[in-house]
């Protein structure tokens, strides 16, 4: 797993944002510039590329001198969240996502998974990452923000995500739950029915209009927070 600091400024509380698959800094920068200019004063740590589950050295002791830390986690960065050693975590939101990421009831089924791992290339992202953003106007905006990763790349960490998803099972063992769900009710990755029976019981916010991508219906931080207060 790779981590980086988008800000760190010896903040009181930190905001670690598990990126989705495929993923690298470009999304979270967007989401810094948002937020700072709202006056958002936590710092920032980005992880993405989840071909391990392991975190950098150090990363996490440097996480740990913090006295509030708020996870943010988008996508299969849900599950990953649940899956590795953290510091005590005092709220955490998912975003569409789900722990049963590859499920037939509750994330992704089996078939269009492995379709997609199977058929992944520079033409089948382009579609992936149109269907990810539910419209044409979403798409051209997400093309400003774009990984710079290759195809080939983002296949090798979906693989061994996979692997990850076998071998570690679906339930984390981490001592923190997620406190709150927000689901997209236009999500045509992981749909949103699967979620709300995958967080039955979890406090929900529902946005009937929201695709997978949701970083433009939340302009910052800041709105992703206020559901759970």
């Amino acid at each position: 797993m790779k981590t980086t600091w988008l800000r760190k400024e010896g903040a009181e509380e930190l905001l670690l944002f598990f990126n989705g698959w495929g993923m690298d800094r470009r999304i979270g920068d967007h989401l810094l510039d948002e937020s700072l200019s709202e006056g958002f004063d936590a710092d920032i740590l980005l992880c993405h590329d989840y071909r391990t589950l392991e975190p950098e050295p150090g990363v996490m002791s440097e996480a740990s001198q913090y006295s509030r830390i708020t996870i943010v986690a988008w996508s299969f960065g849900v599950w990953v969240a649940q899956h590795i050693e953290l510091p005590p975590i005092e709220r955490a939101i998912a975003i569409n996502g789900t722990l049963h990421p590859v499920n037939a009831e509750r994330g992704i089924s089996p078939p269009v998974f492995q379709a997609t791992l199977a058929a992944w290339s520079e033409k089948s992202r382009s579609r992936f990452n149109r269907r990810m953003c539910g419209s044409g106007e979403a798409y051209a905006l997400f093309s400003g923000m774009l990984p710079d990763r290759s195809a080939a790349d983002q296949q090798e960490e979906l693989e061994r995500l996979q692997e990850h998803f076998l071998t570690q099972g679906e339930a984390g063992g981490t001592a923190w739950r997620f406190d709150h769900a927000i689901i997209g009710g236009r999500d045509l990755v992981i749909p949103a029915v699967q979620q709300y029976r995958a967080w039955k019981g979890l406090p929900q916010t529902v946005i009937a209009d929201m695709p997978h991508f949701p970083f433009f219906h939340f302009r910052n931080l800041q709105e992703v927070l206020a559901c759970i207060r």
